[in-house]
């Protein structure tokens, strides 16, 4: 089974340096695990250019959205963003949703207006948006955050262009949040802002210690996120190509994320043939969303898509 449905991420990062990270796990084994994590916390805030006091961690979302915001809160959320799924998972609560245009795009003003009107306590979006793929531009969020009081949390966790990034004015802005959910040391996700509280972070010991290993050998997040953007763009000219020479494939949007977003006639019959074919993606309303995989991954999935766009 192949799975460029989100779920699993492609590259082995700890893998590049497996005799340290065994190390690391077999050292701290037993050890008492620092509840706020912050070797771990400044390896992050040094690998991403902000100040260690402005960073937490958690284990996953629910740990860390419960740990800043407490057990209970309102949020309005975009249509078709995965950040409704972990508000969901994290606070046991619907959020609102908003509609976005036809073009996936959502202004500010709207979220900004809707926050308001339903007296959200927060304003919660992946950027680039899981899972279309589309980036909303950092001037847009820094004008969100001024039009309401509600916290503004970005999950950047789906970025590989580090130019739509707001992190480093997450510590200046008063009501912004940004998150980011790394792929080792256990997968714990972060959060960046200012007068954050602490908590206990749910990170053992020997995750915090791989987490940390990896952050001072960094050359395999950097190689990571470049075989990222390599996979996608690849990705992308080829499903271009389909969506020229199949009418089913209805409509392609330009990606920014790590993923490949667009519109499929019959996308539920759709989906459930690639699974039968041992091929899994993303599939909502419509909508396929294909990540990056190896290549050999994208070409198996290339192959079984164009099979059922016949």
């Amino acid at each position: 089974m192949i799975y460029l449905d989100g779920s699993r991420f492609f590259f082995d990062i700890e893998g590049c340096f497996s005799n340290l990270c065994e190390k690391a796990r077999e050292e701290n084994k037993d050890s008492e695990a620092d509840e706020n994590a912050k070797e771990l916390c400044k390896g992050f805030a040094k690998f991403f250019g902000t100040k260690p006091e402005f960073v937490r961690a958690g284990a996953d979302y629910k740990t860390l959205l419960n740990g800043i915001f407490g057990a209970a809160a309102k949020a309005i959320v975009p249509e078709l963003d995965i950040s409704a799924e972990n508000f969901a998972f994290a606070f046991g609560a619907e959020p609102v949703r908003i509609e976005k245009t036809p073009d996936m795009k959502i202004k500010a003003e709207n979220l900004a207006a809707a926050a308001n009107e339903n007296g959200a306590d927060m304003i919660y979006l992946s950027n680039p948006c899981c899972p279309t793929g589309l980036e909303i531009a950092p001037a847009e969020i820094k004008k969100l955050c001024s039009l309401t009081e509600a916290k503004v949390v970005v999950d950047e966790s789906f970025c590989v262009d580090e130019s739509f990034s707001v992190l480093s004015t997450a510590s200046e802005t008063e009501n912004l949040v940004v998150l980011k959910k790394i792929r080792f040391g256990g997968e714990p996700v972060f959060a960046c802002g200012k007068n954050l509280p602490e908590f206990n972070c749910k990170i053992s010991a020997s995750e915090q210690a791989v987490g940390t290993v990896i952050f001072e050998k960094n050359s395999a997040i950097k190689t990571a996120q470049r075989k990222l953007v390599d996979s996608r763009d690849s990705l992308y000219i080829r499903i271009k190509k389909l969506a020229i020479k199949y009418d089913s494939l209805e409509r392609l949007y330009r990606a920014k994320g790590n993923c490949v977003f667009f519109k499929v006639k019959d996308a539920e019959e759709r989906a459930k043939k690639l699974l039968d074919m041992g091929i899994s993606v993303y599939s909502k309303d419509g909508y396929f969303c294909v990540f990056a995989g190896e290549k050999d991954e994208n070409e198996a999935v290339l192959k079984a898509l164009e099979e059922v766009l016949k």
